[in-house]
């Protein structure tokens, strides 16, 4: 039922690995979704609306979103970070991949945590 509002569309070529960043907000909790799609890719409108509904610590939004994303997506590589400044700085990624998919050149591009 929570993820209703998550829409996919059809990836433009499945044959490649190539890198979608999203950034969204649950209230106080700021949001970046970063995956390697696979046959999937989220309708980014559909993400502003879902994060809307998460709420919990940080743990659980990041976790819930990482849930809801893998499932709806099965995209080849995952990460949901969720961070937020009050009452104190605080930070929370979570990642998932598929068992067989690695691009070791792909992620040692992308800015560390």
């Amino acid at each position: 039922m929570r993820r209703e509002d998550l829409v996919t569309l059809p990836s433009p070529d499945p044959r490649h690995d190539y890198l979608v960043e999203l950034r969204a907000a649950a209230g106080p909790v700021a949001l970046r979704v970063r995956y390697v799609p696979d046959r999937l890719i989220l309708d980014p409108a559909s993400l502003a609306r879902h994060t809307e509904g998460l709420t919990g610590g940080l743990e659980a939004v990041a976790l819930a979103l990482l849930d809801d994303l893998a499932n709806e997506l099965v995209p080849r590589w995952l990460e949901v970070t969720a961070s937020a400044e009050t009452p104190l700085p605080h930070r929370v990624v979570a990642e998932d991949r598929q068992p067989a998919w690695d691009n070791p050149t792909l992620l040692a591009r992308l800015e560390r945590i």
